[in-house]
């Protein structure tokens, strides 16, 4: 006799033998007890929690010759036609297959025939989301008054695809997720059973992979036996399933947390060298830090965190050098990036840019890296203290303290009264009167301009594309004033003379000023040589505060006049 997988050869027999549905199952048993068995159910739930079996084990509990019981006896004839797939009273229909109006007509007119062995006919239409829209119409008048000797149950993984017509005339049960816990125990029983060892850290992986199916587990399972020699490993089941060891998980999260790029990109081309599917390693990642997210808020309940004591006290410990918002924005971007790869022939190209991104979110131009730096400028502005990296991570130098700039006192001649200036500022419509050197006010430079151009260039996209193409060839030169350079290569003449035009010029200039809150009038020019020296700015009459006030402002200064 050829093998038989383990999902079949273990598959449940009784309402006991279902492992994480006791809600679902108890209802069940007392509704045969006090003969309030319903028409028509509706299985719902994920893959492999036992919706099609419990079916089965319905219409046993329905026409077994003991019945109709909780408790079927699996060995009379009509319990062992169900179980072996013959009986002519247990009808399994697959929607997915069978989902035209003709089909459902055929059930309809079959449904009337009374059963031939026991007391009822049960149809278990699987996958029933499949049914065309005139199908389940046609399904409609049998699910409201079937015949007494009828019970049909619908089974669906996506129970919101079915008309609301068809929920409303079933009862419906809910199944969920079975628990990493009672996998593995119904894991050991299995092994038991079949006379072969495996280590608890193996056990704990299956289930963990298994998202949880047991079906998906038993299968797994089965796969192993058949690869290992002797007793099955955790290092059986890493080589079998390609998954990402619980260490190299810790490992990216450590990487990440202490902005270690290097780090990120050495534990990229290692996984990648071990064949890893990267779309695995980026759901194993963004599990990890839902993980962490959950362990940030405070809580730690078995239900939200399905996960052993070890791996729990190392989320414990990454949770107190990071912060929510800073897991917030490693969850979006990975689940953005997962999502995107699914059509990517790069998916490592994906998951490195990813991570560069998280490391360095001061050269991440989207929103999710402004909202970093803003958020960094907070604490720094707050006085609170930035998160403290991991033990693992080398200490960051800490900042030598800024000295506050004072203004020399200079001293004056006898008798000299104290001159004061307005000076008028062409840096948009500002005005500034210069009595005294204006403190906390940033000296903009062309680095600060370069540093930044990520950021103009989104903005730029965002509101018009075709002055992004335009710019995007192009690179800051200088600061002259309230001048900025843009320097274009050889070649590139129908860009410069475009972005002159009025319409385009305002686009560039009003992202710039958006971006550094400062109005800049912008220049095209033809470059391809070395940055010249950027000229000396315009003094007033050689008065340093005046030129001070200037450069603070980024202006040109248009005249000098006294004060009354």
């Amino acid at each position: 006799m050829s093998h038989v997988s383990f999902y079949r050869k273990w598959r449940p027999k009784t309402f006991e033998e279902i492992i994480g549905q006791e809600r679902v199952t108890r209802t069940l048993q007392n509704a045969i007890r006090t003969n309030r068995v319903v028409h028509a159910y509706l299985f719902a739930g994920h893959r492999g929690t036992g919706k099609t079996t419990t079916a089965r084990i319905l219409a046993k509990a329905l026409n077994c010759v003991q019945g109709p019981t909780p408790t079927p006896d699996n060995v009379c004839p009509n319990c062992e036609a169900i179980s072996g797939g013959y009986s002519m009273d247990v009808i399994e229909i697959d929607a997915a297959s069978n989902r035209g109006i003709e089909e459902i007509r055929e059930l309809r007119d079959r449904i009337r025939l009374a059963p031939t062995e026991g007391r009822y006919k049960v149809y278990i239409i699987d996958e029933a989301h499949m049914l065309t829209t005139e199908a389940a119409n046609a399904l409609l008048k049998t699910l409201e008054e079937p015949p007494a000797h009828a019970i049909l149950v619908l089974v669906t993984t996506e129970p919101h695809r079915l008309p609301a017509t068809i929920l409303s005339r079933c009862q419906r049960f809910d199944f969920r997720r079975v628990s990493q816990k009672e996998i593995v125990a119904r894991l050991k029983h299995i092994a038991a059973g079949e006379g072969f060892a495996i280590d608890d850290r193996a056990l704990a992986l299956i289930a963990g992979n298994a998202d949880g199916s047991v079906r998906d587990a038993e299968s797994i399972l089965d796969q192993l036996t058949a690869f290992a020699a002797g007793p099955i490993t955790a290092r059986d089941v890493v080589t079998v399933l390609g998954v990402v060891e619980e260490q190299t998980a810790l490992g990216f999260a450590d990487a990440v947390i202490t902005r270690d790029v290097a780090g990120c990109l050495a534990l990229v081309s290692r996984v990648v060298d071990e064949g890893k599917d990267l779309r695995q390693v980026m759901r194993t990642l963004i599990d990890h830090f839902r993980d962490l997210l959950v362990v940030k808020t405070g809580s730690r309940d078995a239900d939200l965190i399905d996960t052993t004591e070890a791996r729990l006290a190392a989320l414990a410990t990454q949770a107190e050098h990071t912060t929510i918002e800073d897991v917030l924005r490693v969850l979006n971007i990975l689940s953005g990036t997962e999502g995107e790869s699914r059509w990517s022939p790069q998916p490592r190209l994906l998951l490195e840019i990813a991570l560069i991104r998280l490391c360095r979110p001061e050269m991440d131009p989207t929103v999710e890296g402004l909202r970093a730096r803003v958020q960094a400028i907070e604490h720094r502005l707050g006085g609170a203290p930035d998160p403290a990296p991991p033990a693992s991570a080398p200490p960051t130098p800490a900042k030598p303290p800024e000295v506050p700039r004072r203004r020399p006192t200079q001293s004056r001649p006898a008798g000299q009264e104290d001159v004061k200036a307005e000076v008028t500022v062409a840096s948009g419509a500002a005005v500034a009167t210069a009595d005294a050197e204006p403190a906390g006010v940033p000296v903009m430079v062309i680095e600060d301009v370069r540093r930044q151009w990520g950021r103009v260039l989104e903005e730029v996209k965002r509101t018009k594309m075709f002055c992004h193409a335009l710019l995007i060839e192009g690179m800051p030169l200088r600061l002259e004033g309230s001048v900025l350079v843009i320097g274009l290569r050889s070649g590139y003449n129908f860009h410069a003379e475009n972005l002159h035009r009025p319409e385009n010029r305002s686009v560039v200039e009003g992202a710039v000023e958006r971006i550094f809150q400062r109005r800049l009038r912008l220049q095209c020019t033809i470059y391809d040589g070395p940055s010249p020296a950027v000229e000396p700015a315009v003094t007033a009459d050689g008065d340093p505060l005046v030129t001070k006030a200037a450069e603070l402002f980024g202006a040109q200064i248009l005249e000098v006049k006294p004060l009354e």
